[in-house]
């Protein structure tokens, strides 16, 4: 493990701010796919949240892709597995920042990323990572959320008037 400087007390604001932005935008993600979800179901999307409360995101996606690929013309369904596939893809980048250890780096915009692993063999690394760099993590994730939603609303399924609102069967 290559040797990083770390300052003694917690993170920096600008560090815990862009780790805490990208736990906000994957739980707007995590809403927005329990409504596609929920709408691909036919379901009642308030008393469906207590079932994709209890799911894992990758049982939310696979459980879209499934759906989208079925009950959708056949375009529409590979808009929705496509966006599914980014949203795994971003998946790992958000557990990487909300599920390590962090220390603080040498400047307030550096934080010091401690992940370990003991599954079978012990290993752990320390990059260094910017406030910037986790930002525009959220900042993808973000963007996704407003895709899938712009989607839903074309295909009929999301009134951003009335998001509580029932959709057109399918």
């Amino acid at each position: 493990m290559a040797k990083v400087t770390v300052r003694e007390g917690p993170l920096s604001s600008q560090m815990y701010c862009a780790i805490g932005m990208v736990a906000v935008a994957w739980a707007h993600l995590e809403d927005v796919i329990s409504l596609c979800l929920s709408r691909l179901l036919g379901a009642d999307h308030p008393e469906f949240l207590a079932v994709a409360a209890n799911m894992p995101s990758k049982a939310r996606l696979d459980s879209v892709k499934a759906l989208a690929g079925y009950k959708l013309p056949s375009k529409d369904g590979a808009l929705i597995i496509a966006l599914c596939d980014e949203a795994s893809m971003l998946s790992r980048e958000r557990n990487k920042i909300l599920h390590s250890s962090w220390l603080q780096g040498e400047t307030p915009e550096i934080g010091v990323r401690f992940t370990y692993r003991a599954h079978g063999r012990v290993s752990a690394d320390a990059p260094t990572i910017s406030a910037h760099e986790i930002a525009v993590t959220a900042e993808k994730i973000g963007k996704l959320t407003t895709s899938f939603t712009v989607l839903l609303e074309k295909l009929g399924l999301y009134d951003p008037t009335n998001p509580m609102k029932a959709p057109l069967k399918l």
